[in-house]
């Protein structure tokens, strides 16, 4: 087994959490009509609880004949908040496109984080691919630069229960129903005063809040692991708001 770095576990951190804070980003395949040349195109994306991305395509877009003809394609998003996008974080997820089935778990998932798709479930010719990262390469600013190894990445599946997916939808109804005040607080704890937070999705290492300034990633203060863990890192962050501390793990907004 190969030991880590601790400049190296930064760097899977910091990628894991620069992926999950974007729903967007440049999708690169290669061109079937131009024999190999590489073609980059606009894609929305969410990622999965190992933090793969999910794209849903159009069977008669470009992106989906090149898919077909070859698999291997990588996803970059970046940080837009800075005027020199060279000094923005980013990061680009190379692996293989596979269409994946859709679900009511997954597509409800979808939806909440990108509702302007809706349109497109009416449409039959859009299908779910999962991109399955096989190498990650970071670049957290200047001189932090990183080659990753997928299996660094990726959550392993066994590192989270089958139920922890399956409970994410009637979680987030739960929270947005019966606590938002809770998600106020933790809103504000990161310095977002935000009198209407939704929370978008959640996943072992933390959860996504929809505010007027976008979206605030939140993370857990350890992964969780099943529904019960799940309930225990909320009732910790919710304890330790209302005991008067005002800390919570590190957020990003995007």
């Amino acid at each position: 087994m190969i030991s880590m770095s601790e400049n190296y576990r930064k760097a899977v951190r910091d990628a894991r959490r620069l992926a999950r804070t974007h729903s967007s980003g440049i999708l690169s395949t290669l061109s079937a009509e131009m024999g190999g040349w590489p073609f980059g195109s606009v894609a929305p994306y969410i990622l999965d609880f190992e933090g793969n991305p999910i794209l849903l395509l159009s069977d008669l877009a470009q992106h989906s004949h090149n898919i077909k003809q070859d698999e291997r394609v990588s996803l970059i998003a970046w940080e837009n908040e800075k005027s020199d996008i060279q000094q923005s974080g980013r990061v680009t997820l190379l692996g293989r496109a596979v269409i994946t089935e859709q679900n009511e778990s997954l597509r409800d998932r979808y939806l909440r984080y990108l509702p302007q798709a809706q349109e497109y479930f009416a449409i039959h010719d859009f299908r779910f691919y999962k991109v399955a990262v096989e190498r990650v390469r970071f670049i957290g600013g200047f001189g932090d630069i990183h080659w990753i190894r997928g299996e660094d990445y990726r959550l392993a599946a066994d590192a989270f229960d089958a139920g922890l997916v399956a409970a994410e939808s009637g979680a987030v109804v739960h929270m947005n129903a019966d606590h938002k005040d809770a998600l106020v607080r933790y809103c504000r704890a990161q310095g977002v005063d935000e009198p209407e937070p939704r929370l978008v999705g959640l996943d072992p290492l933390g959860f996504d809040v929809a505010t007027r300034q976008g979206r605030l990633r939140i993370d857990f203060d350890a992964p969780v692991h099943d529904t019960q863990g799940l309930r225990e890192a909320f009732v910790r962050m919710s304890r330790a708001l209302s005991a008067g501390g005002g800390d919570l793990p590190g957020a990003v907004s995007g």
